[in-house]
């Protein structure tokens, strides 16, 4: 049913749904109620291609927790363990595993990799299982963390988790709750990975990164250009608005 929801909330998707529609009625002879589907398909793109909404929707979720404090992370007695949350990749035999990796979970593990450097004895934890690979996701990605300089006996990882809640969960099981957990994912995914791994009675640190809204002191004509980017930019804000909505209803 989530599933369901995250795709039928797609403005893109929406678009073309309403575009089908709207050639259905005007072969039918229905032009008016054509010109109606055909005018919100216009709307729905006037107001999710320009940067201003998409922005807006991201924005509010990427600026509820701030940029890891490493200094904080150093003052903790407890040990540290960096989690980085899946996010997909392709297994393609040809390439080393970090080009095999989403650019989003390439740059949640340039962040987990950041801090773990910084922190004496810390623990970097890959997540995720296989979906429809051979390997886990946890696997790749520890892999690649290897190829990339981390010492393959500072990395553990659990390779079962098929989405945030579980990989909540399978920490939990796997490690308890007695480490400092780090948690680093995309900052519009914070938001919802926080909700959930508190309510699986953890207390982690927001480490929060692959930002989609950066601010930039001038900036140009070309923002105020519709780009597929912004639709892109809603479409992700809408499906973690809707992810965190399903959570709260008690739906993992």
């Amino acid at each position: 049913m989530r599933t369901l929801i995250s795709i039928l909330i797609s403005p893109f998707l929406v678009f073309w749904i309403l575009t089908a529609v709207a050639f259905l009625l005007y072969k039918k002879g229905k032009r008016r109620s054509a010109k109606t589907c055909i005018a919100g398909a216009v709307v729905l793109l006037g107001l999710v291609s320009p940067p201003f909404i998409p922005e807006l929707l991201v924005e509010n979720l990427e600026n509820q927790n701030g940029v890891v404090s490493i200094e904080e992370l150093k003052k903790s007695e407890k040990p540290v363990h960096i989690l980085v949350l899946g996010a997909g990749y392709t297994g393609d035999k040809r390439l080393p595993e970090n080009s095999q990796l989403s650019t989003t979970v390439l740059a949640r593990l340039a962040e987990g990799i950041r801090i773990h450097r910084q922190i004496a004895g810390s623990v970097l934890i890959t997540s995720a299982d296989a979906g429809n690979q051979d390997l886990s996701q946890a696997e790749v990605v520890a892999k690649a963390a290897v190829l990339l300089g981390v010492d393959e006996s500072k990395i553990k990882k659990q390779p079962l988790p098929k989405n945030t809640w579980t990989e909540a969960t399978e920490y939990k099981r796997l490690f308890g709750d007695t480490a400092q957990l780090v948690l680093v994912t995309s900052a519009i995914h914070i938001p919802r990975a926080m909700y959930l791994f508190q309510k699986a009675g953890l207390k982690p640190v927001a480490a929060p990164t692959n930002y989609l809204v950066k601010k930039e002191k001038k900036r140009g004509f070309r923002y105020l250009i519709p780009s597929p980017e912004n639709i892109s930019r809603t479409e992700a804000a809408l499906h973690e608005y809707a992810g965190l909505l399903w959570a709260k209803m008690g739906e993992e």
